[in-house]
């Protein structure tokens, strides 16, 4: 490996670790910028900068932790030192000249310099983080420096979070400073995670509201009266797939294949997939205007404007039409993600497992799935009944049929 190359944050973040089979407890790399820049790397994988020199002999001295103090910073202060030098001082010993101190780097800068513009380019839920670092955690640990953040203060907050507003609500906001701060560890910004050892909040607020036999039919019912058979078409297509609300409309034709019998999703939560369409599903599609004008599955045709021609627009907000259409067949408390609950809960309770539905519903965990899978008390029944009837059968000295 090059031991001599041209200092950027790019090329300090690759450097491994030191060999711990090498008799030296360091390596040293030269900086071809500024003569007499180094950095150290030792044995764990710490950086710090170092300025070598010579007055009346090789000497060293150390400029700073990398991470504490930038690249641009410890070219200035070995550049002070070589001024210090050029006037026949030593930097080590003046005390007419101080290197000037390092800021230490606060939680809200890193936010802002490392953490968005990393999660901007890797998470397609970035907005998600920015609103909880500005509505929970840059308040309370936005000017403190990274390593002045404390886990007494972490847990304050997270506790302080579960009554305020949910143990969910705390648990994510903790899992995103976790994160945070882990990655400040990784690229050198920060030693020891003050999360570490803080648990999650117990969860007990999941939703398990679902179309009973009676709404479902009630539900289907109001459907059929709607006055946008467009916007009801939605509904109906979340209801006979589990897909989620954004999935189903921003569903594009070239990405149906109707002879398949599936659809393509490029872009999910949990990355692209394949959905397979059971015969309600295809028949709904047949019958949905193909739009030349306009490439989206579930789109309405709008009345041109001051002798515009007519024209097709994807449906963007269906919320105000599902209110009505609920009004109009009493049910309540249901929202249009419960659709997505209402699939998951038939389709277990007419024989598919968890894993089935979990291909289905298009989760990368099971456990999500779970949440979703809510058996019907008659099957429940059944299934006891079937141990009753096992019991009988030993209580009567039979073997029980496997």
């Amino acid at each position: 490996m090059n031991r001599q190359f041209r200092f950027s944050k790019k090329l300090i973040d690759a450097l491994p670790p030191h060999s711990a089979e090498s008799r030296s407890r360091e390596a040293e790399y030269s900086d071809t910028e500024v003569a007499g820049l180094r950095l150290l790397v030792n044995r764990l994988g710490r950086k710090f900068f170092y300025f070598r020199y010579t007055f009346g002999g090789k000497r060293s001295m150390k400029l700073g932790d990398y991470g504490v103090i930038d690249i641009a910073q410890a070219r200035q202060r070995a550049l002070d030192c070589r001024s210090q030098l050029a006037s026949g001082i030593d930097p080590q010993e003046s005390k007419a000249v101080t290197l000037p101190e390092a800021k230490p780097l606060t939680f809200a800068e890193f936010v802002m310099q490392d953490y968005l513009p990393h999660a901007k380019a890797a998470k397609k839920s970035w907005r998600d983080d920015e609103s909880r670092l500005r509505t929970h955690l840059l308040g309370p640990f936005g000017a403190l420096p990274l390593a002045c953040i404390k886990s007494i203060a972490v847990q304050q907050l997270h506790d302080k979070l579960k009554t305020q507003s949910s143990p969910a609500t705390a648990n994510r906001v903790l899992s995103l400073l976790k994160r945070c701060l882990n990655l400040a560890i990784l690229w050198s910004k920060l030693e020891k995670n003050p999360v570490k050892g803080i648990r999650m909040h117990v969860e007990d607020n999941q939703r398990q509201r679902y179309l009973s036999g009676i709404e479902l039919r009630n539900f289907l019912v109001a459907l059929d009266k709607a006055p946008s058979q467009d916007i009801a078409d939605v509904f109906r297509f979340l209801l006979c797939t589990g897909l989620r609300r954004e999935e189903c409309l921003t569903l594009k034709w070239v990405y149906v294949d109707l002879e398949a019998q599936s659809l393509y999703l490029p872009t999910t939560k949990t990355g692209s997939r394949f959905v397979v369409l059971n015969d309600t599903a295809i028949e709904l599609l047949k019958r949905r205007p193909h739009a030349p004008d306009c490439p989206f599955v579930f789109s309405r045709k709008w009345p041109g404007k001051n002798g515009e021609k007519d024209s097709w627009k994807p449906i963007r907000n269906p919320d105000k039409a599902f209110r009505k259409i609920l009004k109009s067949c009493q049910i309540n408390n249901f929202k249009i993600h419960d659709i997505r609950h209402s699939f998951a809960s038939m389709a277990i309770n007419n024989g598919a497992s968890l894993y089935d539905v979990k291909s289905l519903l298009g989760h990368s965990d099971v456990k999500t799935t779970t949440r979703y899978a809510h058996v019907s008390p008659t099957r429940l029944r059944d299934a006891s009944a079937q141990v009753s009837a096992a019991i009988a059968f030993s209580q009567r000295g039979e073997i029980p049929p496997q």
